[in-house]
């Protein structure tokens, strides 16, 4: 018979040296599609709930969901959202500011079913080009495919937008310059934004020349991901509604993408942000103008 103190500190062993459960993965945090522990309109500062979020996005040709690139909670708040939308009015599109537009055909395969993940992520040059983890992103793509909803790419080439953050746009080639969507450099607002981003984060950013390449680079992006999204709503097949996931400076405000693809009739948009925690979304809330229509602050796994 074993002493009962030597029982009890074998027990105390295999539970302290027993495997722990590895922690979620981001696929799992996205997967999760945690309800939000609070949703605020930005309009009046009211709470919400996410039956009326959603009610008010259905009014929308565009909704546009900001993200932080390497945040799961974000994703998680982005999948959420578009199949919620999708399940009350499935003739939706979904475009994606991680994909370059003359890669559009290789995301017209995978929703075809015509390429597995590897290709995917080889044929459009994901890790080269993008280079966040593409596991944030694998339950929003798997779920597209399964469900027939139609992929944009929306970014400019790589080729173009460091080009001009480098060098100028003075550097670009011919055929560069002609396939630039028109940029509006004149938004006092849009540019504040932009050059108080800039201003701390980037090397050289004391240097004028070089904050002007960086902002007109921001333009570009912008302007070249305005013209895709205001291309692909107006097709004559085009879906009811377009769901744009993009970094949370491109949609902040409506000055980046929104208000661009407004200009060119894609309206009208409502926009989402997601805050880390209760001090972003304080932050978030106080912006002048406002952040987006709706802060959405993440909760607890469902």
């Amino acid at each position: 018979m074993v002493p009962p103190m030597k029982a009890a500190l074998a027990v105390l062993l295999v539970a302290t040296c027993a495997p722990k459960d590895p922690p979620d993965s981001a696929a799992d945090v996205v997967r999760a599609r945690a309800a939000a522990e609070r949703i605020v309109a930005t309009a009046d500062g009211e709470e919400v709930t996410e039956a009326e979020m959603l009610t008010d996005l259905e009014r929308a040709k565009v909704i546009y969901v900001g993200e932080v690139h390497d945040r799961s909670e974000d994703h998680a708040a982005q999948y959420r959202i578009l199949r919620a939308l999708y399940e009350r009015h499935p003739s939706i599109a979904l475009g994606m500011e991680m994909f370059q537009y003359p890669f559009q055909p290789v995301l017209d395969d995978w929703t075809a079913g015509r390429l597995d993940e590897t290709n995917l992520r080889r044929r459009s040059e994901w890790d080269q080009r993008w280079g966040f983890d593409y596991s944030f992103y694998r339950p929003i793509l798997e779920w597209t495919r399964s469900h027939a909803v139609p992929l944009v790419a929306l970014n400019a080439p790589t080729e173009v937008t460091r080009t001009v953050a480098s060098e100028g746009l003075e550097a670009l080639s011919p055929e560069q310059r002609e396939a630039l969507p028109p940029l509006d450099l004149e938004d006092e607002a849009h540019r504040a934004l932009v050059m108080a981003e800039l201003g701390g984060a980037h090397h050289g950013a004391d240097d004028e020349a070089a904050l002007e390449r960086f902002y007109t680079a921001q333009v570009v992006w912008d302007e070249t991901m305005a013209e895709r999204v205001a291309e692909a709503i107006e097709r004559s097949d085009a879906p009811t509604r377009m769901v744009v996931f993009a970094g949370a400076m491109h949609v902040r405000a409506g000055l980046g993408i929104p208000n661009r693809a407004a200009r060119r009739g894609a309206a009208p948009y409502r926009t989402v942000l997601v805050a880390a925690d209760e001090d972003e979304l304080d932050t978030l809330l106080e912006a002048d103008p406002p952040a987006a229509d709706y802060v959405w602050l993440p909760g607890d796994d469902d």
